[in-house]
């Protein structure tokens, strides 16, 4: 069975009052993250040092992981229903962007999905061709989709 992995990101979106570029609208996380997170046990989550709002939430589902980098606080924790109900329910802050600057969920010490830059990437691992298709069918016109075919990769650069 093929292997792929993906990445996705914003080609256009909405300028917020701190510079970044975000998605316009989120209807795509919920149904994006519900069908992740079913497959993993942990995450971690980044933020950056000034946002105290993100890095309480944080805190309440996780434990402080030294990154050994100044400017970014992250945590690490197991995916508990209080966490999945946040993370899909009451993602945003109050600019309307994800809260946190990333988010990685992992199974078996291996990042299957990440999202990052406040939601405005996305890569996904060990996936197979329904998982594919289940990403194409939720991602909006405003994001590009690049999906990686990791035996032909495996083949052609090792």
């Amino acid at each position: 069975m093929k292997t792929y992995s993906i990445h996705s990101g914003l080609s256009k979106g909405r300028s917020i009052k701190s510079g970044w570029l975000v998605p316009a609208d989120y209807d795509f996380w919920e149904p994006l993250v519900t069908y992740f997170i079913r497959k993993c046990t942990h995450f971690r989550i980044d933020c950056w040092i000034g946002e105290t709002t993100a890095i309480e939430r944080a805190k309440v589902h996780g434990e402080n992981l030294d990154l050994g980098v100044n400017n970014m606080k992250a945590f690490t924790g197991e995916i508990t229903d209080q966490f999945i109900s946040e993370l899909i329910h009451d993602p945003f802050d109050d600019e309307g962007k994800i809260k946190w600057f990333s988010i990685f969920l992992i199974k078996d010490d291996r990042i299957l999905f990440s999202s990052e830059h406040y939601g405005s990437e996305f890569s996904a691992s060990d996936l197979d061709e329904e998982d594919v298709e289940f990403v194409r069918s939720v991602m909006p016109v405003d994001f590009y989709l690049h999906v990686y075919d990791m035996d032909d990769y495996h083949e052609t650069n090792f």
